[in-house]
């Protein structure tokens, strides 16, 4: 019995330390982000922006945050190099209101408090933090294009195509869909 214990207690501290060196993001890729953690549309521009985290998987923060592929799904990638040249800067993350009153004179602790902006890091990464004044400094990737110095706790932000929305007109058409189901079952019921 004392063998069976032990043997259970070396395999699941194995799992423990393979778990501690590749972290999983505490929301699984099938739960959406939800709108408000997104740039939706940004500027126009027809993209959707997503602070996806306070690391970046470069020399020294390896395997720290999921690539946009784990969320496909959703339509999460990288950005193109033409998309990147109008990506959104650190201030466009500030949470509506500028809750943290920020400006680039603001302290280290206003700049990292996580409630001052709009970020879906707990998505990608087991960190659930922001590290934005990094990300003010020039040190920002899409996990492809890295600009600023690499090494130094790149932020990471995943660009997407913004969703269709329904138009006015497909809602009339399926009300309309509706309408005729329902006066096909009436007939059905009134023969």
């Amino acid at each position: 019995m004392k063998r069976l214990v032990l043997a259970v207690l070396f395999f699941s501290a194995g799992f423990g330390s393979a778990n501690a060196s590749n972290p999983t993001p505490p929301y699984p890729a099938s739960m959406p982000i939800p709108v408000a953690d997104i740039l939706v549309n940004f500027n126009g521009g027809g993209l959707d922006w997503v602070y996806a985290g306070p690391v970046a998987n470069v020399p020294g923060h390896a395997n720290l945050i999921a690539p946009s592929s784990t969320r496909a799904a959703e339509g999460w990638r990288a950005a193109t190099a033409a998309e990147w040249q109008h990506r959104p800067t650190w201030d466009s993350f500030i949470a509506p209101g500028n809750p943290g009153h920020l400006t680039r004179n603001s302290s280290t602790v206003a700049f990292n408090n996580h409630n001052n902006y709009i970020f879906a890091s707990e998505y990608w990464t087991s960190h659930s933090t922001v590290d934005i004044d990094d990300f003010w400094r020039g040190n920002v990737t899409d996990g492809v294009n890295f600009s600023g110095v690499l090494g130094t706790g790149s932020e990471t932000i995943y660009v997407r195509n913004t969703l269709a929305v329904p138009e006015p007109e497909t809602y009339a058409m399926m009300l309309a869909g509706l309408v005729l189901l329902g006066v096909a079952s009436r007939r059905r019921v009134a023969k």
